[in-house]
C-alpha cells in the first residue's frame, strides 16, 4: 500500500507545515474550544470567563448562565484536543495574544488532523481486507483527503473531522469487518465521541442502534452501550455543571440572542426539512457540496458494486447515515454555517459517500472530477478557509485574488520567504494527486481547468463593491496588508471596526 500511505503522509506533512491561525481573526468556532481547554488547564474549571476576556467583548461562540460563561459547543472536541494544549503550553506560556497560535494549532493537530489521518488509515485497511487493489485504494484515499471538504476541516479546530472519523469508524467496526467483543466496545466509544463532539450526531447513531435492534443483535447492543456509557456519563456531568441539568444543551444558553432563539425554536433549532435548503446544500455556488466536490456523485454508480461486497445491514446503514444527516441539516435555517469552506455541516457524511468508490473504478470521469474537487477545495482552504457568505465560487472570487497578491495561509515557510510559503503547500497537493492518479494526472489537470472556467462566472462578480470591500478588509486585517482597505473606498464605520479588530489576538504573523 505504498502509494496510499504516501498520500496520507503528504497530507500529514501539509498539516504540519500549516499554522492556519490568522492575525486578529478571532475564529469563533475554533477559539471557543481553546477557551475551554485554557480554563481547564489553567484554572481547573469549565467556566471560561477569564480566557474569553482575551478575545474581546464581541466574541460570539459562548453560552451564558447565571452570569457565567461557557463554550456554546458540545465539549467533546475540546477534551479530545486537550493533550495538544498541554503539550504546547510549556513552550507557548500562559494564555495571551502571543500564545494562542501555538496552543490552538497544537489542539487542531490533536483533535482534527490526527483523527482524519486515522480515518484514512482505516480506509486503507478496509480496502486491503476487502481485496481492493493497491492503486484503487490510493485513488480513493486521495479523494477522501484532498478532494472533499475533509481537506479543510482536518486543518482547522472544528469538530467535523473528528465526527466524520468517529461515525465512520464506529460503523466500520460494526459492519465492515469481523466483529469481536473488543471491536463492538470500541465502536461504542467512537459513536459516543461523535455525539459528545456534535449533538446532531445522535441521529445517525440512533440509525445504527435501530438497525442492530431490528436484527436482534442484543449482545452487540449491550457492548455498544457499555463502550459509550463512560463518555455519555462524562457529557452529562459536564452539562449538569455548566447548565444545571444533564439534559440541557448549550444552544439553549447561547450568548447571542438570535442564536439563543434559534436554539429554542423547533427541536434545538431544527425545523421541518426545507427543499430550498436541501438544494442549496448541494448546489449553492458558495457552499454547495456538488459545487465543491462533484466527485462524490460517482458514489451513485458505485453503490451497485458496494451492495454485492457488503452485508445487507452494512449496506443499508451506509446509505441511511448520510441520508439522515442530510435531512437534519436541510431542516436547519442556519444551514450555511457562517464563514466556512463548503457545506461544513455535511462533512460527517463524506466518508460514507467516498467509501463506495473503493468498489468501482470511475476511470477518466473520476480523475476529471477529482481534479475539479481538489482544486476548488485546496485553493479555498489554503488561502482563507473562513469564506464569508457573500462569495460565490470562492476559489475564484476570494482565494485567487488574494493569492495573486502573494497571500496564503500562515505556514512555517513564511519564516523563510513568501514565494516558498506559497509554492510548498500547493506543490504538496499536486504531489498527492500525482502519487495517487499517476497516468490519470492529465485528466485531473483538465478538471482543474474546468473548475477555473466555472469560477470565471463568479470572477466577474469579484469586482462588485461588496466583495471587493470584504476581500480588502480580509487582506488588510487578517493578512496585515495595511492600506489595502483604503484602496476599496471603505465607509468610516468599517475603518473603525478595523482599528478595533487590529487590537485583538492572535498576534501578528510574518506574511
Amino acid at each position: 500500500m505504498r502509494a496510499a500511505n504516501a498520500v496520507v503522509l503528504t497530507y500529514a506533512l501539509l498539516a504540519l507545515i500549516l499554522i492556519p491561525v490568522y492575525p486578529h481573526f478571532v475564529s469563533p468556532n475554533e477559539l471557543t474550544r481553546w477557551v475551554l481547554a485554557a480554563a481547564i488547564v489553567e484554572e481547573r474549571t469549565i467556566e471560561v470567563s477569564r480566557p474569553a476576556a482575551l478575545l474581546g467583548p464581541r466574541f460570539e461562540d459562548l453560552a451564558e448562565r447565571d452570569g457565567r460563561l461557557y463554550s456554546n459547543k458540545a465539549p467533546g472536541l475540546a477534551f479530545l484536543s486537550l493533550p495538544g494544549y498541554v503539550a504546547a503550553r510549556p513552550f507557548a506560556g500562559p494564555p495571551s495574544s502571543g500564545s494562542i497560535r501555538m496552543t490552538a494549532n497544537a489542539m487542531r493537530v490533536a483533535g482534527a488532523t490526527i483523527p482524519l489521518l486515522l480515518l484514512a488509515i482505516l480506509f486503507i485497511r478496509l480496502g486491503d481486507r476487502l481485496g481492493i487493489g493497491e492503486r484503487r485504494i490510493a485513488i480513493v484515499v486521495f479523494v477522501l483527503l484532498f478532494a472533499t471538504p475533509l481537506f479543510a476541516y482536518g486543518l482547522l479546530l472544528f469538530s467535523h473531522a473528528v465526527v466524520a472519523a468517529a461515525l465512520f469508524g464506529g460503523w466500520a467496526l460494526l459492519f465492515a469487518r469481523e466483529r469481536a467483543p473488543r471491536t463492538e466496545w470500541t465502536a461504542g466509544v467512537l459513536l459516543a465521541v461523535a455525539v459528545a463532539s456534535e449533538y446532531p450526531a445522535a441521529v445517525p447513531v440512533a440509525v445504527i442502534v435501530v438497525a442492530l435492534a431490528i436484527a436482534r443483535e442484543w449482545r452487540t447492543l449491550l457492548r455498544l452501550v457499555a463502550g459509550a456509557a463512560p463518555i455519555a456519563a462524562a457529557l452529562m456531568v459536564y452539562q449538569h455543571l455548566a447548565f444545571g441539568s444533564a439534559f440541557r444543551l448549550s444552544p439553549l444558553y447561547d450568548r447571542l440572542p438570535e442564536y439563543r432563539e434559534l436554539g429554542r425554536s423547533g427541536l434545538f433549532g431544527l425545523e421541518f426539512p426545507s427543499p430550498s435548503i436541501a438544494l442549496r446544500l448541494l448546489f449553492d455556488p458558495g457552499r454547495g457540496l456538488l459545487v465543491f466536490a462533484p466527485v462524490v456523485l460517482l458514489a451513485i454508480p458505485a453503490l451497485v458494486h458496494a451492495r454485492r461486497a457488503l452485508s445487507p445491514i452494512a449496506f443499508r446503514t451506509m446509505l441511511a447515515i448520510p441520508a439522515v444527516l442530510f435531512v437534519v441539516y436541510a431542516s436547519y435555517p442556519n444551514w450555511h454555517g457562517g464563514w466556512a469552506a463548503g457545506p461544513r455541516y455535511l462533512t460527517a457524511c463524506l466518508p460514507f459517500l467516498v467509501f463506495p468508490l473503493l468498489f468501482r473504478d470511475g476511470a477518466v470521469w473520476e480523475s476529471l472530477l477529482s481534479g475539479w474537487s481538489a482544486a476548488a477545495i485546496a485553493l479555498t482552504a489554503l488561502v482563507f478557509p473562513f469564506v464569508p457568505n457573500a462569495f460565490p465560487f470562492p476559489w475564484m472570487t476570494l482565494s485567487i485574488p488574494l493569492l495573486a497578491d502573494g497571500l496564503i495561509a500562515p505556514n512555517v515557510f513564511h519564516l523563510m520567504a513568501r514565494p516558498v510559503a506559497i509554492a510548498i503547500p500547493l506543490a504538496l497537493v499536486v504531489l498527492a494527486a500525482a502519487l495517487a492518479l499517476r497516468r490519470r494526472t492529465l485528466a485531473a489537470a483538465a478538471g482543474l481547468a474546468l473548475v477555473l472556467a466555472l469560477g470565471l462566472t463568479g470572477s466577474r462578480l469579484a469586482s462588485e463593491p461588496l466583495l471587493r470591500l470584504q476581500r480588502a478588509y480580509i487582506a488588510d486585517v487578517y493578512f496585515e496588508q495595511h492600506g489595502a482597505l483604503e484602496q476599496a473606498g471603505p465607509p468610516p464605520s468599517l475603518l473603525r471596526r478595523r482599528e478595533m479588530e487590529r487590537m485583538l489576538p492572535p498576534a501578528s504573523w510574518p506574511f
